[in-house]
């Protein structure tokens, strides 16, 4: 979810990176994958990992990743915009059972009801990421990954391609800007993290959680 400069609320990615012409762009974007599949199959083999849950499915782009690598998990997503899992169920082809709901509030979901959750450039635009990470480790059993832009680099690099000067190279709907220690500490501060695998697949960070039950 963000918002535009004129305040109003715009869901899912305000640019469409993964589907981007720009040769820089879509270097940085395969950078990012390449580092996403590395830590999904860090969280277990196909038999080990046998649900799966992508918070903030936007598109669905991630969930066809998933899909191919854990071919007989069954598939759940989420996303706050009803319009964004529309999109969802028409770009990926497979089984996913879809749901509307915030990253602040999973209610729909019991404890401890995924082997592997995904969720990828949402906690930057949570007005209570705490509590938005307090429901992913609740409804995760075994992993987490997260991932977040890295900051000041993000904003650094908008503003050298002369975005969103106004706002000082922050993406509309941005609301937390995490350095690489800043995000560590933020994770920490959960008492179920224990991270197993940090990446940093330029300009973004990565983290693969271990649950401490």
């Amino acid at each position: 979810m963000n918002k535009n400069l004129s305040g109003a609320t715009v869901f899912g990615n305000y640019e469409d990176k993964y589907n981007t012409k720009n040769p820089i762009s879509k270097a940085l974007m395969a950078g990012f994958l390449r580092a996403f599949k590395k830590n999904i199959r860090a969280a277990g083999a196909s038999g080990e990992v046998q649900s799966i849950c992508e918070v903030g499915c936007g598109e669905g782009e991630l969930l066809k990743i998933l899909h191919a690598q854990y071919p007989n998990a069954a598939l759940f997503a989420s996303d706050i915009s009803e319009g964004e899992v529309a999109k969802a169920q028409k770009n990926c082809a497979a089984q996913v059972h879809y749901s509307v709901q915030n990253a602040e509030d999973l209610s729909q979901y019991a404890d401890n009801s995924f082997d592997l959750v995904v969720c990828c450039e949402v906690l930057e635009h949570l007005p209570n990421p705490q509590q938005g990470l307090s429901e992913l480790m609740r409804i995760g059993k075994s992993y987490v990954l997260v991932s977040t832009p890295h900051e000041p680099i993000w904003r650094i690099l908008n503003t050298l391609r002369g975005k969103y000067l106004q706002a000082f190279g922050n993406t509309p709907g941005h609301l937390n800007h995490w350095t690489v220690f800043q995000f560590s500490k933020f994770l920490q501060a959960n008492p179920r993290v224990s991270v197993a695998r940090r990446g940093y697949p330029f300009p973004w960070q990565m983290a693969l959680i271990k649950k401490i039950s």
